[in-house]
């Protein structure tokens, strides 16, 4: 990624830090982020976006405080179920002023430099009831793809690919994204044998789950010259997620993954 994008995105993650914190909401670097904090003090080298979680209940918040906030005048808030043809479930902090309006996101076709913003949201602990929350949640984002025009989505589910191509049959792309985002964060009222998890995530179900002692606190990272929180819990979450992350990969995988200009 060219030096100039990776320093639009640190000062949005800045501003977004601000913007958080003046309004007291908790949030993680997570993913890439927290391996760049951890690994590289800063952003991957070679990332092009930026990895925000903040739990599911603090999302209305956040909203809110990024409506308010004029440290966000000069950016573009995405908000799944208010953005004309989006039907993701992250939040999207876009800065699409001047050459940054050349940069397409290849996941979803919006433009700018990008930090995703990830709910958290609670699922059971109990790996059969998660199983069960994770299977519903896949058919439906499978019933929105099928929608779409992708008709060769979701065949791995055998007959349970059935219900999808039924509810895309009866429903529009904007119902079923609405259903998708229902069904996600349906458990934010558990109150025992709960964890979060990130339905958003492009991992294979479990590699991107937060158990609630590794997400009760934060700790700080250096991340481009500021602190920044981290979960306390991070070692575990980062290995659970990729393994060995202190140790970069090969030179001919250290490309950007997100962005086609």
């Amino acid at each position: 990624m060219e030096p100039d994008n990776h320093q639009a995105l640190i000062a949005m993650c800045h501003d977004l830090k601000e913007i958080l914190e003046a309004a007291k909401i908790p949030f993680f670097l997570i993913g890439g982020s927290a391996i760049g904090a951890v690994r590289h003090q800063g952003m991957i080298p070679w990332d092009d976006d930026i990895d925000v979680g903040i739990k599911r209940e603090q999302i209305p918040a956040f909203v809110a405080a990024f409506a308010a906030s004029p440290l966000a005048q000069p950016y573009h808030l995405v908000i799944p179920g208010q953005e004309p043809n989006y039907y993701f479930p992250t939040y999207k902090m876009l800065d699409q002023r001047g050459p940054l309006a050349d940069l397409v996101d290849a996941g979803t076709g919006l433009r700018g430099a990008f930090i995703d913003i990830f709910p958290l949201d609670k699922t059971f602990a109990w790996k059969p009831l998660r199983r069960v929350h994770q299977l519903q949640v896949r058919l439906d984002q499978v019933a929105l793809d099928i929608a779409r025009g992708d008709s060769a989505t979701g065949n791995h589910l055998g007959p349970f690919r059935r219900w999808s191509v039924r509810q895309a049959a009866r429903h529009t792309p904007t119902q079923l994204a609405a259903r998708y985002c229902h069904d996600i964060a349906k458990f934010a009222g558990l109150r025992h044998g709960y964890l979060f998890y990130n339905f958003g995530s492009p991992y294979a179900w479990d590699r991107e789950m937060y158990r609630r002692d590794e997400v009760a606190a934060a700790v700080p990272a250096v991340f481009e010259q500021e602190d920044f929180p981290i979960a306390q819990g991070y070692d575990a979450i980062l290995t659970r997620m990729y393994g060995d992350y202190m140790t970069p990969p090969p030179a001919s995988a250290r490309q950007p993954k997100h962005i086609q200009s």
